[in-house]
């Protein structure tokens, strides 16, 4: 099985769990409670950083954010081997959970959409890199205008996302920004391990 299939499987066995766990909660009562972001929390209960964003609240949130996921994981994963992949997913997840708490964002917060955010930010950066032509540049730069651009409407109100579960969180901008921020941090670390694997290769 080539990497990118292991990627994709990889990705739809996540979207998977995160579905699993929509239905789970239905079944065990305070499961949400225990596993959401909650920033009073996440020092204590360190798996929050991680479990929140595999968590959802209703059909409609789940099924938009795992189909997103899956539609990424499709897009980008001839970039990825399942560790780098995972390693990713990691970042965005944590790193996300990190920026926020650090912002003094204070929500309860559950959903893959920042996750999703930061994993189309490092696909567009992984794909300006390895474009061979001007024109694959530019498309890239558009693609990255416009999730700038989408982000800007959050924040100002003119964007409400057909998706987000209704209330959840009052600034969604935040949220996705501090995807985005993950995944440009991942694209850099990404790309490290990229340089350190070539640096080995000729030495």
């Amino acid at each position: 099985m080539s990497n990118k299939v292991q990627v994709i499987v990889c990705g739809f066995l996540l979207g998977l769990i995160s579905v699993w766990a929509y239905y789970f909660q239905f079944e065990a009562a305070h499961f949400m409670a225990d596993y959401d972001y909650e920033a009073s929390l996440i020092w204590q209960q360190p798996w929050r950083l991680v479990t929140a964003h595999f968590l959802h609240l209703t059909t409609l949130h789940w099924l938009g954010n795992v189909l997103a996921l899956v539609g990424l994981t499709l897009v980008f994963a001839r970039h990825f081997s399942v560790r780098t992949f995972l390693n990713a997913l990691l970042i965005l997840t944590v790193g996300t959970s990190v920026i926020l708490w650090l912002s003094g964002f204070d929500d309860r917060f559950v959903g893959l959409s920042a996750v999703n955010h930061g994993l189309l930010a490092m696909g567009i950066l992984l794909e300006y890199k390895d474009a061979t032509s001007p024109s694959q540049q530019r498309l890239m730069l558009v693609a990255g205008t416009i999730l700038l651009l989408k982000l800007a409407a959050e924040w100002i109100g003119l964007w409400h996302s057909p998706i987000a579960a209704a209330g959840q969180v009052h600034d969604l901008w935040q949220l996705h920004g501090a995807g985005i921020i993950s995944g440009i941090l991942a694209w850099w670390l990404h790309n490290r391990h990229l340089a350190r694997l070539a640096q080995l290769d000729t030495d």
